[in-house]
């Protein structure tokens, strides 16, 4: 469900930006983009340098109106400019070139732009406004607007991600860290050996069912993950087939995730399989969007295992969190997750396509199917 917020003034719609990207952005532009007077979405970006060569800045702002023109129905939007400098440091509002090549390639293609805010350290303010004091306008304007306290009252339990701890795992305790890791090297130890079906049986409960122990791990919920279903995991997933088999059961469910089974036999077959429905879902192609619900779940299940496993075998089940929220339409966590994997592993192959993908600005088809009714969250009405 959506949770509309009015907001009558600069201060109030900056009031409410974070809630729409999730977390505090810094260092970031944020393209907020609107149907009517209703925002909806927000997508984030990283800053170009202050002092990017005038060639440099218009690639960027044909980058940021493309990305924009990808939301259906969109037919106004408002850039944000959150940066680490200040108004008093510089010469005025920071950034401002950066926006102004952005302003003009909106007006090229035709394109409302409802206002250009810029929020420093040391206060905000409008490109846009003439009479913006040269110094900004008091932070506090927006720390204390209205928008916020109606915001809390309409959703008790909002508030914001905090990117640090989101893109860190959480510590494991040392007794399931012992039982699982164990489990896993257990496991491991007997990779080619005729013991591993019987010990996976036997031992961990696991029949050899890739697609229904996926969904067994959701059906919990929140709940800690067992020793030996976080060693399975982990063991299973160290087989890119089964990697994939996995992630794409948790985002579109069980009946897709057998579908997957089957196109990884042909596959390996011999056969042709990227016509086939499904094929190119990995890379974010001829899909719907997945079930959030369902990969958040997921995105619990993995934090919890991985600190749990030995590190050398982390780097699928990490960047099984980075392609989960890459799906999410998160590209700034699926960033952080990608660079922790690639720093110790540079040659995973998924890291690395995710890597070429969120450097490139790509994010997945769905995440731009923006219906009336797709935004679960918070909604901005009224002009900034």
């Amino acid at each position: 469900m959506t949770t509309i917020i009015k907001a009558s003034g600069a201060q109030d719609f900056l009031a409410l930006v974070p809630h729409l990207t999730g977390f505090q952005p810094q260092q970031s532009i944020v393209l907020v983009a609107f149907r009517g007077n209703r925002t909806c979405g927000a997508l984030r970006l990283d800053l170009p340098k202050a002092d990017a060569p005038a060639g440099v800045r218009r690639r960027a702002a044909t980058t940021m109106l493309g990305m924009v023109c990808r939301i259906p129905d969109v037919d106004a939007f408002v850039p944000v400019v959150y940066t680490h400098d200040s108004f008093a440091g510089g010469d005025g509002m920071p950034y401002r070139a950066v926006i102004d090549d952005l302003l003009a390639r909106a007006r090229h293609s035709g394109f409302t732009v409802r206002d250009a805010l810029c929020v420093a350290t040391d206060a905000w303010g409008s490109y846009l406004d003439e009479h913006c004091p040269r110094r900004g306008r008091p932070l506090g304007l927006i720390s204390a607007s209205p928008a916020r306290s109606t915001l809390a009252r309409s959703i008790p339990t909002a508030g914001l991600m905090d990117l640090e701890s989101e893109s860190r795992l959480p510590v494991a305790d040392f007794v399931t860290r012992e039982q699982t890791a164990k489990r896993f090297t257990e496991l491991d130890s007997l990779r080619a050996s005729a013991e591993l079906g019987p010990a996976l049986l036997f031992d961990h409960g696991f029949s050899g069912d890739v697609v229904g122990f996926a969904d067994d791990l959701l059906a919990s919920g929140r709940e800690p993950v067992p020793p030996r279903d976080a060693a399975v995991l982990a063991f299973l997933v160290q087989a890119p087939a089964l990697r994939d088999e996995v992630l794409l059961t948790w985002a579109w469910g069980p009946e897709f995730g057998v579908a997957v089974g089957e196109m990884n036999d042909r596959h390996n077959a011999g056969d042709d399989i990227s016509s086939l429905p499904g094929a190119m879902a990995l890379g974010g192609f001829g899909m719907p969007r997945p079930d959030p619900e369902r990969l958040r779940t997921a995105i619990h299940v993995l934090r919890y295992s991985a600190p749990r496993v030995p590190r050398h075998a982390q780097a699928p089940l990490l960047t099984m969190l980075a392609w989960a929220h890459w799906a999410l339409g998160s590209g700034t966590l699926a960033g952080r997750w990608v660079a922790q994997v690639r720093e110790h592993d540079p040659e995973y192959s998924l890291a690395e396509l995710l890597d070429r993908m969120l450097s490139a600005g790509r994010l997945p088809e769905w995440a731009w199917d923006v219906g009336p009714d797709a935004t679960d969250g918070t909604a901005i009405e009224g002009r900034p």
